[in-house]
């Protein structure tokens, strides 16, 4: 991948230089028992590029691709470093990024890189993955770090884009973890994509449901009625309209999206209007429901 010859580095430091995004660090040009004035003299004579102390580049560094340049920056950072925040959402390909490296290290790591931004955890060990040759903090991780440094709308269309590409947050509860004392914990609270993740039990989502319609003056549906032979969530006789309450988890896998969709048809098809609410949206949006339940029960 590398161009080589006999007064710069050979076939062996290009290969391994191609497997790291064409960076190589100081200890791996040791290794292979590079004279520190070969080092010297290759730098001089534009065969080998200085990105970071201790890290080079076989190319110029303005032409290395992000993913060189984010690994150089994790490479400088040290033992334990990862990419994080804005370049490690862009490493997970959920958020646009072309601002300096971000990298977080341990407590006790690197005081400072020249052009890189650098972030500090006490826990970061237990949530750093490899993404394409690049240690980066985990995908939950990465979105609870960016809820700190991004606005909230951003913050929304990444985690909309990493659940749009089918990864995880999480287990329920997992990305609170990295939310205590953050103060992007209010905006990571918001997210649809983590509130969807809580539950309710059926008892629960009724007493909700009626609280809401009472609240609003609207009258109470019956619950758990079978409709044209398909059991409903909630149905109003007189005004001839079911609605089915989504949890994510019942509802996420390709056989029950289909299901879903056949029960509605059938329901149609017998003279019934059908309308669909999230789990999230009746405890976190109740007065939007009760007001599109206004607008349907008119």
């Amino acid at each position: 991948m590398w161009n080589s010859d006999a007064t710069g580095p050979g076939p062996q430091l290009a290969s391994l230089a191609g497997e790291q995004w064409g960076v190589l660090t100081w200890r791996q040009l040791m290794a292979a028992r590079v004279a520190k004035s070969t080092v010297a003299r290759w730098v001089r004579d534009g065969r080998l590029h200085r990105v970071h102390r201790g890290v080079y580049a076989l190319i110029r560094p303005d032409a290395l691709a992000p993913e060189g340049r984010w690994l150089a920056a994790v490479l400088a950072c040290g033992v334990g470093a990862a990419l994080s925040h804005t370049s490690g959402g862009a490493l997970w390909t959920v958020l646009d990024d072309k601002g300096l490296p971000e990298v977080t290290v341990p407590m006790n790591g690197a005081r400072s890189v020249k052009g890189v931004i650098l972030h500090r955890s006490r826990n970061l060990a237990d949530h750093v993955t490899t993404r394409r040759g690049i240690p980066v903090t985990t995908l939950e991780r990465t979105i609870a770090d960016l809820a700190d440094v991004v606005s909230p709308p951003v913050l929304r269309r990444a985690a909309q884009q990493a659940e749009f590409l089918r990864r995880t947050i999480g287990p329920p509860g997992d990305p609170w973890r990295h939310a205590n004392g953050r103060r992007g914990a209010p905006a990571l609270r918001e997210l649809p994509l983590l509130r969807a993740r809580t539950g309710m039990t059926r008892s629960e989502l009724e007493h909700r449901m009626l609280a809401l319609c009472r609240r609003a003056g609207l009258p109470a549906p019956e619950s758990n009625r079978r409709i044209a032979g398909v059991r409903v969530d909630f149905v109003w006789q007189r005004e001839r309209l079911v609605v089915e309450t989504d949890g994510r988890q019942a509802h996420l896998t390709a056989a029950a999206f289909e299901e879903d969709r056949r029960r509605d048809v059938e329901l149609v098809i017998a003279g019934w209007r059908v309308a669909r609410f999230t789990w999230a949206a009746i405890r976190y949006e109740p007065d939007r429901v009760a007001e599109r339940l206004a607008q349907l029960l008119d």
